[in-house]
C-alpha cells in the first residue's frame, strides 16, 4: 500500500510540475509575443507643450533670431504608415506670420517611429521690441489628437536693446551696493576711444578690508557692440596700511545696458607684490550699477 501511495504521489507531483511547466511556457510567450500591429489606437500630442524664449544680441550688435523645434510623439503602437499631423495657428496668436517661418505646416512621424518634428524661426528683426508675443498651435491629427497636450504656447520676447553708437551716451556717475553690502560708486568718462571708470571697490577697501584708498586710477572698460563688457588685468589701486603702501590690480566681466543705462560687473582684486599677482581670498565682487 505505501508503493502504490508514493506512485500516486510521484504522479501528482509530477502532473503539478508539467502544469506549471505550461504556465510559464504560456506566460513567457504572453511577454514576448509582438504588440498587435492591426491596433491602430493611437494619440498624438506635442512635445515641451509651453515655452518661454528671450532673443539674443548677436556679436555685430543686431538681435539674434530664436530657433526652436516644434516636436510632437505618438501615444501607442508605431504604426505601419507614415501619420501626418498639421499644425494650425490658433487665433488667439499675437504673432504675425511675418514674425516667423515654419520649415513646414505639417509634421510627419515615419512608419515604425513614435515622433517627428520641424523648426521653428522665431525673426527678431520683425518682432517689436519690449513686448511679449503669443504663438499658439493647434493640431489636426484626424481625430487623435490626445487629451492633454494638443496645443503648443510659445511665449517671446524681443529684448530691448538700445547699441552704444556713440560711447559718450554711458558717461555719468553709477553708483550700486556690492553682493558684500558695501556702497560702489563709479565714475565713468572717454578717453579717445577708451571707455574708462573710476571709483570701484573703495567701500569694500576702506570699511572692511581697513586700509586707506591713496589713490585710484581709471580702468578701461571695453565695451562690446553685444552688450558684454570687458575689465583686463590693470593696476587701479594704491592703499595704506600701518605705514605700509600695497598695490592692486582689477580685471572682470559683465553686461552694460544703453538703455537702462547700467553696469552689471563682476570683478577680481588682485594684490601686486611687486614680483607677482595673487588672489588674496576675496571675491570676485559683483555690483549693479545704475546710472544717475
Amino acid at each position: 500500500m505505501k508503493n502504490i501511495i508514493k506512485y500516486v504521489l510521484i504522479f501528482v507531483i509530477g502532473g503539478l510540475v508539467l502544469s506549471s511547466c505550461e504556465d510559464l511556457e504560456s506566460n513567457y510567450a504572453a511577454m514576448t509575443k509582438d504588440y498587435d500591429k492591426s491596433n491602430t489606437t493611437y494619440f498624438i500630442q506635442y512635445l515641451n507643450a509651453s515655452q518661454s524664449f528671450e532673443t539674443a544680441i548677436d556679436e555685430a550688435g543686431l538681435p539674434a533670431n530664436i530657433e526652436t523645434t516644434v516636436g510632437v510623439a505618438l501615444l501607442g503602437a508605431p504604426q505601419s504608415s507614415d501619420i501626418t499631423v498639421t499644425i494650425v495657428v490658433d487665433e488667439s496668436s499675437t504673432m504675425t506670420s511675418s514674425m516667423y517661418t515654419l520649415e513646414s505646416t505639417s509634421i510627419v512621424i515615419p512608419a515604425g517611429s513614435t515622433s517627428g518634428s520641424v523648426t521653428l524661426t522665431a525673426l527678431a528683426a520683425e518682432m517689436p521690441e519690449d513686448e511679449t508675443l503669443k504663438l499658439v498651435l493647434n493640431m489636426d491629427a484626424g481625430g487623435a489628437e490626445a487629451a492633454t497636450a494638443a496645443q503648443l504656447n510659445y511665449s517671446m520676447l524681443r529684448i530691448k536693446f538700445c547699441p552704444l553708437d556713440d560711447l559718450n551716451t554711458m558717461v555719468g556717475t553709477y553708483t550700486g551696493v556690492d553682493d558684500w553690502g558695501y556702497d560702489n560708486k563709479a565714475v565713468t568718462s572717454v578717453d579717445g576711444e577708451n571707455f574708462m571708470m573710476l571709483g570701484l571697490n573703495k567701500g569694500w577697501m576702506e570699511d572692511f578690508w581697513g586700509e586707506t584708498v591713496l589713490e585710484q586710477v581709471p580702468v578701461i572698460v571695453t565695451m562690446k557692440p553685444n552688450g558684454e563688457l570687458v575689465i583686463d588685468n590693470q593696476y587701479f589701486m594704491k592703499t595704506d596700511y600701518e605705514g605700509d603702501d600695497y598695490f592692486y590690480h582689477m580685471q572682470g566681466s559683465g553686461m552694460w545696458d544703453n538703455c537702462k543705462k547700467t553696469l552689471l560687473i563682476t570683478y577680481d582684486v588682485l594684490y601686486d607684490d611687486g614680483t607677482n599677482l595673487s588672489d588674496y581670498g576675496y571675491g570676485p565682487f559683483t555690483v549693479m550699477l545704475a546710472g544717475s
